[in-house]
């Protein structure tokens, strides 16, 4: 009697649990899928605030390169009737060239994260559908075993997923950390006394080289 009692528990619990398995299911695949369409969109969102940030890093390398320019004609007009007024334009001239540079280089990295985020975005919006898809397919079928052996498994794929956004994350806050430093002030006075006149040489030098250039003086 105690072997047919237990053998009888064993049985109620297994189809219980086959009961449970195939009345879950369905709800755990449009649970699952509604949480993996808040990723996706949480993912075009910040895509897109890279696509502006790559519009205006282009706009910006496109204002410092025509400051350059002028800066550069400035020195060059004003070079014989005032040098000091001509070094200070060299001088921002350099800048404008510097922060150009950084620019450009910043700018790249934007550009490759938001080609990394494109693609990333693409592939996620592509297995949503296909998640969607099999989850069609699946509801009206009735064996729990079918469901089984078709049915995505959240708990799978979703840490996959998550990885790859705080990756992206990382990545974003990264390239801005990489121009956001700024240098400690020099408080040496010897030092910056020389840095000054050393400075002030290589400005002198530059405006030699603007002025006796030929391809600058042709008309």
């Amino acid at each position: 009697m105690k072997l047919f009692k237990k053998l009888a528990v064993n049985f109620h619990s297994q189809v219980e649990a086959v009961a449970n398995q195939f009345e879950n299911k369905e709800a755990l695949s449009s649970s699952y899928i509604r949480e993996y369409e808040r990723v996706v969109a949480t993912a075009k969102v910040k895509l897109s605030r890279i696509e502006a940030e790559v519009v205006r890093l282009e706009k910006e390398t496109d204002r410092l390169a025509a400051q350059t320019t002028l800066w550069k004609d400035r020195a060059r007009r004003v070079h014989a009737a005032d040098e000091r007024q001509a070094l200070e334009c060299v001088r921002r001239m350099k800048r404008a060239q510097a922060n150009h540079s950084a620019v450009l280089q910043e700018l790249a990295e934007i550009r490759d994260l938001k080609r990394r985020m494109t693609h990333d975005v693409d592939q996620a919006e592509q297995k949503l559908t296909d998640l969607k898809r099999r989850h069609r397919a699946l509801a009206g079928r009735q064996s729990c075993a079918e469901a089984m052996d078709g049915l995505p498994c959240a708990e799978k794929c979703l840490p996959e997923d998550l990885d790859a956004l705080y990756t992206r994350w990382e990545t974003e806050v990264t390239a801005h950390e990489l121009h956001t430093r700024t240098l400690t002030p020099e408080t040496d006075r010897l030092a910056a006394a020389f840095d000054r006149e050393e400075e002030e040489e290589d400005l002198r030098l530059t405006l030699t080289e603007i002025i006796t250039d030929p391809d600058e003086t042709k008309e």
